[in-house]
């Protein structure tokens, strides 16, 4: 598509914050994930890091949107997925921004599957994805 890919080391994340997902796939806990044990997933405020670091680059480089792909089944046990939450972080954004910078979340309000019909229209080759939080060759969740 012609976009510049950055990579920005948020190592410090893994150093100082609790979480399954920093433990390492043995330590990811099976099940729905919207089910109580799947509480142990949240990284503490990550969304709100990688929007603050996204937010930076984004006014650096003279943009004005920066994107999320948060989705409805986050709400349950990821606060920083909820609607709330974006447009917190949306006005903090503008706010703290010459350009008044703002975050567009097109599927805050639709489900997995609602993004997933719109990839297939779309000519999506999932086969090309990967959307489970365990490693490995296949996808196991």
């Amino acid at each position: 598509m012609g976009i510049e890919q950055i990579t920005i080391p948020l190592s410090f994340i893994h150093d100082y914050f609790k979480s399954s997902l920093l433990a390492g796939s043995a330590a990811i806990p099976e099940g729905h994930y919207q089910a109580e044990n799947m509480k142990s997933t949240v990284v503490p405020f990550r969304n709100g890091i990688m929007l603050s670091v996204a937010i930076g680059l984004a006014e650096t480089r003279g943009l004005k949107h920066v994107m999320i792909a948060n989705h409805a089944g986050d709400h349950t046990i990821y606060p920083d997925c909820r609607p709330s939450f974006i447009r917190s972080m949306s006005a903090a954004a503008a706010a703290g921004t010459f350009v008044r910078i703002d975050i567009v979340a097109p599927f805050t309000d639709i489900t997995k599957g609602d993004i997933a019909l719109i990839g297939k229209k779309s000519g999506i080759d999932y086969t090309k994805t990967w959307s489970c939080y365990k490693g490995g060759e296949k996808q196991s969740c």
